[in-house]
């Protein structure tokens, strides 16, 4: 049986992936919370790493907050990047496969859909964190994957960043809500990125890959389909940006082709539409 290690493992995108590989019932999982495994000390992880002799280590534990990172650049960097590095450098020396979940925040304003061969266009903190965390895995381990997933929704309503239930939360208060008609992505469910992530796994067709689920949409489209499937009667209205001023100059267009996964003949995620309507399922009967 296969030794699965993830860090990160009480965040959003580790439960479920914790949850799908529990459903298989062929790997032993070792989930590794921000408690139980500094990534920043290179020493815990290398000790960790001996003890447990994971095959497979999919490395979720980062600084998501794109604000907290612009005003806290050292931090993003020792977390996003040198954190990194200290998974890939110690995975090596047990031979272990790695996957790093990366972002799809790497590139620019215009609209279109990036491909993992478009230049990367660093705008913000995070990304500049995130962006060095490749580098830094590339260097540091042979058999890796870069995962640059769309925008993440999934997990419990436990979890502070739930974006689908916040925005239920937000709209059985109100009449009328607002998002964003200018800013755009792929919508993407962590557990179906859990089942794109165990595929890779199971080869060795390393590199970097961009995940979502198929489809694009504005931040608009993406919570007017939310409100929707929770059956509410919410007016949802379209505004630009300027509407939620923040701190990092995040890009205006996050959407990403999933380019590699179609050259090697992976499965293709279903479409954001499908995924939400699936996963509101889940969250209505989470709420009963």
């Amino acid at each position: 049986m296969k030794r699965i290690l993830i860090t990160g493992a009480d965040g959003m995108l580790a439960t479920d992936l914790a949850k799908y590989l529990e459903s298989q019932s062929r790997y032993h999982i070792i989930k590794a919370r921000r408690v139980d495994l500094d990534i920043t000390s290179r020493s815990m992880v290398e000790d960790v790493f001996m003890q447990e002799k994971p095959d497979y280590i999919i490395h979720t534990a980062a600084i998501t907050n794109v604000d907290f990172c612009e005003d806290h650049p050292q931090e993003a960097m020792r977390v996003n990047c040198y954190g990194s590095e200290n998974i890939a450098v110690c995975a090596e020396k047990i031979n272990a496969k790695v996957i790093y979940i990366s972002s799809c925040g790497l590139f620019g304003d215009e609209v279109k859909t990036y491909i993992e061969t478009d230049p990367v266009v660093l705008k913000t903190e995070y990304s500049k964190s995130k962006h060095l965390g490749e580098v830094k895995v590339a260097q540091g381990c042979s058999r890796y994957f870069i995962v640059r997933p769309g925008w993440l929704f999934g997990g419990g309503i436990q979890h502070k960043k739930n974006f689908v239930y916040n925005r239920y939360l937000e709209a059985v208060k109100k009449d009328e809500m607002v998002a964003a008609g200018d800013k755009y992505g792929c919508p993407t469910y962590t557990y179906h990125l859990a089942t794109a992530l165990v595929n890779l796994l199971n080869t060795e067709k390393y590199g970097i890959y961009h995940i979502s689920n198929a489809g694009s949409a504005s931040r608009y489209d993406y919570v007017k389909k939310i409100i929707s499937c929770f059956g509410l009667k919410t007016n949802v209205k379209k505004v630009d940006s300027s509407s939620f001023p923040r701190k990092a100059p995040v890009p205006d267009c996050e959407i990403i082709g999933n380019e590699n996964l179609k050259k090697n003949n992976f499965p293709l995620l279903p479409s954001w539409e499908s995924a939400v309507e699936e996963y509101v399922n889940i969250i209505k009967n989470e709420i009963k």
